[in-house]
C-alpha cells in the first residue's frame, strides 16, 4: 500500500471512529506502529489530524465536514503509482466500458489508468480513438483497426497527458460519440481531479460528447480532490466496480445511472 493511500485510509477510519489508537490503526492496515506514527506526524503537520495520547483524532473543524465534503486526497498519485492500485476493479470497469464501443464510433479516452486498461479490451472493429494520454497513444499506435488521434499541448508528467490551451483548441471542433474519463473523487454532485488544466479539458470533452461515462472504482466515492470538473447529473452513467455503501449508492443513483462492472 502506498503511503498516500495508507494516509487516506487513516483519515477514513478517523472520520468513522472519531478517535483511534496507533495500535488499532496499525493492526487494521497491516503495518507497524512506527509507520502509523510517522503517518500521523505528517498528517498533523498538515493540520489534518490532532495527536492525542496513544493515537489521533480529526480536528474539530473537519469532523462535521468530512461526511458532507468527502475525505481529502492527501496527495496526487503519479500515473505509475495508480497502475498498482485497485488493479482487478479497474480491469472490470475497463472491460465493461470497452463493451459499449461500437463500430465507427469516435471515442475519447481520458488520461487515466482505467482508460488505459480499456485498450486491452477494445473490440476488433473499425473505430476512431482520440486521446490526450501518451501511454494510450503508445499502446494503440500499431493497432490497424484504429484511426488514432493524439491531442497535443502542454505535457503534464504527473499523469502522462497533454493539457492547456493547445489541447482545448484541438478538442473544441470535434464531434465525439462517447467519452470515457476517470476521476480522483466523487463527492456530492461532482467529479473531482487534482489539476485545473486537466479538469478544464475533461469538462470540454464531456460537453462535446454525445455519451459521457465516468470510469472509476468504488474507492473514489467519498473522496474529494482539488478541482470539481463535472456534475454527475450531466453524465450518461458512472461505470464502477467494488463495494459501494448503501447510502452512497442511493445518493449516486438519485443523480446518475450507475453501471456496475
Amino acid at each position: 500500500m502506498l503511503k498516500a493511500q495508507r494516509q487516506e485510509q487513516i483519515l477514513r477510519r478517523l472520520a468513522r471512529e472519531g478517535t483511534e489508537s496507533v495500535s488499532d490503526t496499525a493492526r487494521a492496515l497491516g503495518v507497524s506502529e512506527m509507520t502509523i506514527r510517522r503517518d500521523l506526524e505528517e498528517l498533523a503537520d498538515r493540520n489534518m489530524v490532532e495527536r492525542v495520547y496513544g493515537g489521533a483524532r480529526l480536528p474539530r473543524n473537519l469532523r462535521d465536514t468530512f461526511s458532507a465534503d468527502g475525505i481529502p486526497v492527501p496527495r496526487e498519485y503519479s500515473h505509475t503509482e495508480k497502475r498498482h492500485l485497485h488493479i482487478e476493479e479497474k480491469a472490470r470497469v475497463a472491460r465493461r466500458a470497452a463493451s459499449l464501443i461500437e463500430a465507427h464510433d469516435t471515442v475519447f479516452l481520458g488520461a487515466g489508468t482505467t482508460a488505459e486498461q480499456m485498450v486491452d479490451y477494445l473490440p476488433d472493429i473499425p473505430v476512431r480513438i482520440v486521446t490526450n494520454s501518451l501511454s494510450i497513444f503508445r499502446k494503440l499506435e500499431h493497432a490497424t483497426a484504429v484511426e488514432l488521434y493524439l491531442v497535443g499541448g502542454l505535457y503534464r508528467r504527473q499523469t502522462g497527458c497533454f493539457v492547456g490551451v493547445m489541447a482545448e483548441d484541438a478538442v473544441a471542433p470535434l464531434g465525439i460519440d462517447k467519452a470515457f474519463i476517470g476521476t480522483n473523487g466523487i463527492v456530492g454532485d461532482s467529479l473531482f481531479n487534482a489539476d485545473i488544466d486537466e479538469g478544464r479539458l475533461q469538462r470540454l470533452v464531456f460537453d462535446k460528447a454525445h455519451r459521457r461515462y465516468a470510469i472509476t472504482d468504488a474507492s473514489k466515492i467519498g473522496r474529494r480532490d482539488f478541482y470539481a470538473f463535472y456534475r454527475l447529473i450531466d453524465l450518461t452513467a458512472i461505470i464502477c466496480s467494488g463495494q459501494i455503501d448503501a447510502d452512497k449508492r442511493e445518493e449516486l443513483e438519485q443523480q446518475v445511472q450507475l453501471i456496475e462492472a
